[in-house]
């Protein structure tokens, strides 16, 4: 499973493909379900938004939200989608021969997490220190779309071994995200970014070497 509409954000804009009003008209509607989803986040609404406050806020009919998404979190995951498809198309073109681990300790080196990315992970987050069942199933979403990400690589890879490098990543992406929320809070700057790119870094690294290597000096 992919991250939702990760291929298709503007509704059949293949090369070369004109979209006609039916297309613009529906990637104007999932913009618009997309915008009144960020600014309750914005306003600190997580924890009493629902399909339907979304649907309101947007103009449309609950039946129109899930007409574009099957969940609060495949909406949310769409927002991240297109910062995370540049990271997939980076780690895409690593060399083959390059163990998974290793590659994506490059892609984060050569592309690191964008600021639009973190700036959804910031207002995807509880007031207080548990976090709520919305932010916690996109990170299942991620782990299934990483998890492909991972077979198309290597297609003849073993699915279990995919599986569970996704799930393994997606745990050290959400420990990078903790950790960073922790002395970042709601700023997304250039400097908040680059802690949270050598935060993960490090949890990679980390993983490659078995949770054995020895602190680096950029972690004093």
């Amino acid at each position: 499973m992919t991250t939702p509409s990760t291929t298709d954000l503007a509704d059949g804009g293949a090369a070369g493909h004109t979209p006609g009003r039916r297309e613009l008209n529906k990637a104007r509607t999932r913009g618009r379900l997309l915008e009144a989803l960020r600014d309750q986040l914005r306003e600190g609404q997580l924890e009493a938004m629902t399909a339907e406050t979304v649907a309101e806020a947007a103009g449309v009919s609950r039946r129109t939200f899930f007409n574009y998404f099957p969940s609060l979190e495949a909406a949310l995951a769409e927002g991240m989608s297109s910062p995370i498809t540049t990271l997939a198309e980076a780690f895409l073109a690593r060399p083959a021969d390059e163990p998974p681990l290793v590659a994506m300790q490059r892609t984060v080196e050569v592309s690191p997490v964008p600021h639009e990315l973190l700036a959804w992970i910031a207002l995807v987050k509880s007031p207080g220190p548990e976090r709520h069942p919305v932010a916690l199933n996109i990170w299942g979403y991620h782990r299934e779309w990483l998890e492909g990400l991972l077979l198309d690589r290597v297609p003849d890879a073993d699915p279990l071994a995919a599986s569970s490098l996704a799930g393994t990543v997606m745990a050290i992406f959400e420990a990078a995200e903790r950790h960073w929320i922790q002395g970042a809070g709601d700023v997304v700057d250039e400097q908040s970014a680059a802690e949270f790119n050598r935060v993960l870094h490090r949890g990679l690294q980390l993983a490659a070497t078995g949770w054995t290597a020895a602190p680096t000096s950029t972690d004093h």
